[in-house]
């Protein structure tokens, strides 16, 4: 990124509202699931943990992952790709070598099972093509780190960002380039497909663009997709009693290149439906749901607090702490969408979603304790010392 700062663009105030002449999500609708068709049967084909690229190449937490110590969490992979069909040859080493955006494949596979659905692999694109409570295909990719900048694992609190501003917005840009290529790719090829014509297309999308991205939460995506910034500093500069928002037009990446945001706020994006997003469906996540009674973890937690603008802080050990791999998981419905995407189809209590009524105006459901941010520590003995695994952990 140029040496210009990225920083957000005001705009007037607007309200979203849905257009009237499109078919409305059936969010009243009784929910339906395929439980006749139990994915969890199948036998899964991967073997994830075989190394098939050379060490060199490997990544850091697939590398780490090997080792004996590891095991619950190499059999709550192993649960998600259950079922899951390779069907390009290349999945295994992906896994292996870029580890994320393959973790979060796997992680979106599961939370198909998990509601439910059943998942047809009869079709090479898009990622998934999933029944839930209607028919919808999904398309799955990562915010990466942009050239020559830091990855997403291996920091320290060293690299705990100055500037939360500066990082949200630079984080925006980041999801922005992801919606993108996904969008162009369903205009160039997928909407031309018969079994995902006329369906609610869903883009999901994980926050893996540098060290800490999950402190981001939900503000950079939420500036990408309704142009609306939630500006932490200006809320604590202020002493105001809600956190400051305000509407924005776009950020600039440098000196000649704006990337205009809001991209559920305009028709142009009208086929696609929904994105799914999480900043917390990491290692971490991994880690919470593993039955590993020897991890030596510590978990502190972010949640809504209902009397403050500060989230409730929860700290617990592994041995009491519980997280469900919804936790952190948001729905944001696109109000303009040609095809909508029913509330019922993500429709698990723990997840947070972003809709627009009967009326067209934007409703926010979410579980009262939902999981906004979540910190881990993990402490190892060697040579009888205590010393914090170096791989991050969010």
């Amino acid at each position: 990124m140029s040496q210009v700062r990225a920083r957000l663009i005001k705009r007037k105030i607007k309200n979203v509202k849905a257009r009237r002449d499109v078919k409305r999500a059936r969010s009243r609708r009784p929910v339906k699931r395929h439980h006749d068709i139990n994915i969890n049967e199948q036998v899964s084909s991967l073997d994830l943990f075989t190394p098939v690229a050379e060490s060199s190449k490997q990544d850091p937490i697939f590398k780490m992952m090997l080792e004996d110590k590891y095991a619950p969490e190499r059999e709550v992979l192993k649960e998600w790709a259950t079922g899951f069909e390779d069907r390009d040859g290349k999945f295994v080493y992906e896994f292996q070598t870029t580890f994320e955006s393959s973790m979060w494949e796997l992680y979106i596979h599961q939370i198909l099972k998990e509601q439910g659905g059943f998942v047809d692999f009869s079709h090479s694109a898009p990622d998934f093509l999933a029944t839930l409570d209607d028919e919808i295909s999904i398309e799955a990719t990562i915010s990466a780190p942009a050239v020559n900048t830091p990855p997403p694992v291996g920091h320290s609190s060293d690299d705990i960002p100055d500037d939360l501003g500066v990082f949200n917005q630079e984080a925006a840009l980041r999801l922005c380039n992801s919606f993108s290529s996904k969008f162009l790719k369903y205009e160039k090829s997928y909407s031309k497909m018969d079994h995902v014509a006329d369906k609610p297309f869903v883009i999901a999308i994980a926050s893996f663009d540098r060290p800490f991205s999950h402190l981001s939460a939900h503000r950079p995506i939420m500036a990408a997709l309704y142009g609306i910034y939630f500006d932490e500093e200006a809320t604590i500069e202020s002493g105001a009693e809600n956190v400051v928002s305000y509407p924005v037009d776009g950020v600039v990446k440098n000196e000649k290149t704006t990337i205009p945001l809001g991209y559920f706020a305009t028709e142009k994006y009208r086929d696609v439906s929904a994105v799914i997003y999480s900043s917390l469906a990491t290692w971490g996540k991994i880690r919470a749901l593993a039955d590993n009674k020897d991890a030596r973890s510590v978990y502190t937690t972010f949640h809504p607090s209902e009397d403050s603008l500060h989230p409730e802080v929860r700290v617990s050990k592994k041995s009491d702490y519980k997280e469900s791999i919804f936790d952190g998981l948001y729905i944001f419905h696109n109000p303009y969408a040609k095809n909508p995407l029913s509330i019922n189809a993500f429709g698990n209590e723990r997840v947070a979603q972003l809709y627009p009524d009967e009326n067209g105006d934007m409703e926010f459901i979410a579980p009262d304790d939902f999981l906004l941010l979540r910190f881990l520590k993990t402490v190892n003995l060697v040579d009888a010392k205590e010393v914090a695994e170096q791989v991050g952990e969010d």
